[in-house]
Formats: C-alpha cells, sequence, structure tokens
C-alpha cells in the first residue's frame, strides 16, 4: 500500500508543472480582516513567485529590489498576518521575524539591516501519518502548512511601540534534501507598533533595540547546512524537524502546529 505521503509527494511532482507550488505574499492580515491592496502594505519584489535559495545575498532579507510600501499602524496584542497568493504549495514551514527601524527612520526608509528576532514559527501538524502498514510511517511528519491560503498569530503584546518590518518566510523542502536546494519565499511588511490596550503608558521613548532578542543578522542568519534547512532524507520520509533561527522571541513562545486562518 502506498503511503498518503507518497502519494502527496507524486501528486506535486507530477500532476502539474513545478511553478505551480510557488507563491508569495501580498497582502496584510491585521485582526479580522485583509488590509489594503496587493502590495500596499508590503514590499513589492521583481521576484514574482521565484524563491530564494542563497542565504547569504541581500535580496534574503525582503527579497529582489523590494520596494517600499506604506505602513499600516498596528497594536501590541493584534493578530497579524498574511495572504498568500496563491497557496502554501510545497511541504514545508513558515516563520516570521520582526525587525524595528532605528530611531528617526521610518519603516519605509529601513533597508532590514538591524538585528532580526523569530516571532513565529508554524512546522509540522499534531497529526501523523497513519495510512501504512509500517510502524515507522506512523511516525512520518505532515505539514500544518499545507495548502494554507492565509495564516496569522498574535504580535506580542510587550512589542515595544515603533516601526517595523514583519518578514514572512516560508520554507518548502520538497528539494532540500539536496546542498542548497531549499526554497524560501519572502516577502515583507511594514508596520508601525503603537502600544496595546495592555500597556498604553510605553512610548517610543522607552523602545530599545535589545527589548527584542535573540537577534540575527539577514543575511546571516542561517549557513544553509543546519538541519532544518540541509534535511537528511527527503521530506516524505521525516520523522522529526527541527527549525532553522533563533530562539522565538518573547521568551517562551512557543513554535505552532495549528494554523490560525482568517
Amino acid at each position: 500500500m502506498i503511503s498518503k505521503t507518497i502519494l502527496y509527494g507524486l501528486v506535486l511532482t507530477s500532476s502539474a508543472p513545478a511553478a505551480l507550488g510557488h507563491w508569495t505574499y501580498s497582502r496584510l492580515i491585521v485582526n479580522n480582516e485583509v488590509v489594503g491592496e496587493p502590495w500596499q502594505y508590503i514590499r513589492q519584489h521583481n521576484n514574482s513567485n521565484a524563491p530564494l535559495t542563497n542565504v547569504n545575498s541581500i535580496n534574503f532579507r525582503c527579497n529582489v529590489d523590494a520596494k517600499p510600501a506604506e505602513t499600516h499602524t498596528v497594536r501590541a496584542g493584534d493578530k497579524v498576518g498574511f495572504r498568500i497568493n496563491k497557496h502554501f504549495g510545497h511541504p514545508g514551514i513558515q516563520q516570521v521575524y520582526l525587525s524595528r527601524a532605528p530611531e528617526g527612520i521610518t519603516a519605509a526608509d529601513y533597508d532590514g539591516s538591524g538585528g532580526w528576532a523569530r516571532v513565529y514559527s508554524l512546522t509540522s501538524s499534531p497529526t501523523n501519518s497513519t495510512n501504512s502498514s509500517s510502524t515507522n510511517d506512523d511516525k512520518i511528519l505532515t505539514w500544518a502548512t499545507h495548502n494554507i491560503e492565509t495564516f496569522r498569530f498574535a504580535l506580542p503584546t510587550s512589542t515595544p511601540p515603533g516601526e517595523y518590518l514583519l518578514r514572512a518566510e516560508g520554507l518548502a523542502l520538497h528539494a532540500a534534501h539536496k546542498w542548497a536546494q531549499a526554497q524560501f519565499y519572502v516577502s515583507c511588511a511594514q508596520i508601525k507598533v503603537v502600544a496595546g490596550e495592555e500597556d498604553v503608558t510605553k512610548t517610543g521613548a522607552d523602545v530599545r533595540e535589545e527589548d527584542l532578542g535573540p537577534l540575527v543578522k539577514i543575511p546571516g542568519m542561517y549557513r544553509g547546512d543546519e538541519p532544518g534547512i540541509l534535511i537528511p532524507v527527503f521530506w516524505s520520509s521525516l520523522t522529526n524537524y527541527t527549525a532553522p533561527g533563533p530562539a522565538l522571541w518573547p521568551e517562551g513562545t512557543q513554535e505552532q502546529h495549528i494554523v490560525e486562518q482568517l
């Protein structure tokens, strides 16, 4: 009997051209709605829906020739996320990084050269494949990102007021058993964070980069040979997975295994 993970891989590779699995992020979600027009609050890039594979390129920040957008105001604690065009088309994970523009610099003028904190990670599904007579297949991973069109999460209530780049990073693993073949899909939204209802006394003057962390630089945060980027076997045989990146911020934030869609 063919396991459903193998069957899924056959469908992905044989039923349509590979490009149909590609995607991009062109719209921002705030709370219960998609806000603005495509690329209004997301930096539009010149990479269409093609993936990035070079983790050492400056394009890894916000994608190829990404142009400044408008900046949307949100509150700390709001639900934020992205609309995926058209859907998450390959097995893999979704992560989000946050970087504050330096004092006196707007998000539109910020080049992303500062520190980035990992604030969201969506990985494997809580249920595993059981459609097989093999006991080993009971442990094969499935992915919470499968065919999602939106995702959102709570912006930490401790996020200091300021202007930020909010970076969506989808990581497709279908070829990641080969060196430099993991596919990254990246876009940056521009947001201005104001104090949430629980922390109305905090002002922009209180903002320090060290309020976020641990911080990494882009490029530089990945080498390309981490276990989550260069995987040991073909994706449909994976029984465990470690997402790449620094510890999630704030401390105690948990990796997610169920997606919250709009």
